[in-house]
């Protein structure tokens, strides 16, 4: 992984066959981050992704062991338990140029992704809804 910062930003360089989410954690958690957007571009060797089921409240989720284009990577991190949580969903272009997209779980980057993050001065926390079974932003009401 590299870095470059930017005051409040960053871009972030991850490497071929470092896993995404786990770096990502790792590099919150070390800058202590509290709140950022995410966006990133690049490519990857495979990827597990899911989609919530809301009646199981669980995500269903599937396996993709090819090389992947990553053509959209949006989300954000905040915090679970004082712990940094990344909520991200992927659009990941296939070699035929079909797209299959979800919620990531983790990918391995093949040959790079490089991820842009926005942090804020706060901290934004997630609780368990029991409605939904969720991990959600605890926001206050509007």
């Amino acid at each position: 992984m590299r870095v470059q910062r930017f005051d409040e930003r960053f871009i972030v360089r991850i490497e071929a066959g470092e896993p995404v989410v786990a770096t990502l954690l790792d590099f919150l958690r070390n800058e202590g981050v509290g709140f950022a957007n995410l966006s990133a571009a690049g490519a990857l060797s495979s990827a597990r992704i899911g989609f919530w089921e809301p009646d199981r409240q669980a995500y269903a989720y599937r396996e993709f062991d090819e090389q992947l284009e990553v053509v959209s990577f949006v989300g954000n991190a905040s915090l679970l338990e004082g712990e940094p949580f990344l909520h991200v969903h992927v659009g990941l272009g296939r070699a035929d140029l079909t797209v299959v997209g979800g919620h990531l779980q983790e990918a391995i980057v093949n040959p790079t992704i490089e991820v842009w993050l926005r942090t804020e001065d706060v901290n934004v926390r997630r609780t368990r809804d029991p409605e939904t079974g969720l991990d959600l932003l605890d926001l206050p009401p509007h």
